[in-house]
């Protein structure tokens, strides 16, 4: 019965490793994150590893399957392997997992939850850990209403998700 492994690849290179195991017929798995980035005003998302450096490979814990594994291109090693060279499986359940969160389209969307009434705190800028409380949730531009209490008065500001940080609910 073949078992999932972790395999830590060079920089960067979960992808080629991916594709290289894919051209050998053995089953690799990259859970990607669909996750924002940010350089000055630019703004763009894009489909991250969530574990940049490792990527879950299924394969028989028999000696020729493993050494046909370890020696692909990009795979430094697998993990787990002790003096016996044997790498540790992983539980099916974890992969398991991993792949029914990435769904249909093949990634993971994170669930930030802000809702009415959650308390956040801005992570830059001129607020830098101000805090305030979420009166409307995200907008389809992504941003949301954060009631803040500045100089004893109640004052509405319509930032973006990226901005905050959640810290608890009201």
């Amino acid at each position: 019965m073949p078992s999932w492994f972790v395999a830590h690849t060079k920089p960067r290179a979960e992808s080629q490793v991916a594709l290289a195991l894919g051209r050998k017929s053995v089953p690799a798995f990259l859970p990607r994150l669909l996750a924002r980035h940010s350089h000055g005003s630019r703004r763009w998302t894009a489909l991250d590893p969530l574990f940049p450096g490792y990527l879950f490979v299924q394969s028989y814990p028999t000696p020729e399957d493993i050494t046909r594994v370890r020696w692909t291109p990009g795979i430094k090693r697998l993990l787990g392997a002790g003096d016996d060279g044997v790498p540790t499986p992983v539980a099916d359940d974890i992969v398991t997992y991993l792949q029914e969160r990435s769904g249909a389209q093949g990634f993971i969307v994170p669930q930030v939850a802000m809702i009415s009434g959650a308390r956040v705190r801005f992570k830059s800028g001129p607020l830098a850990f101000v805090e305030g409380i979420i009166e409307r949730p995200t907008s389809r531009a992504d941003r949301v209403r954060v009631l803040l209490f500045l100089m004893h008065a109640s004052v509405a500001a319509d930032v973006s998700v990226d901005e905050l940080e959640l810290i608890g609910t009201a």
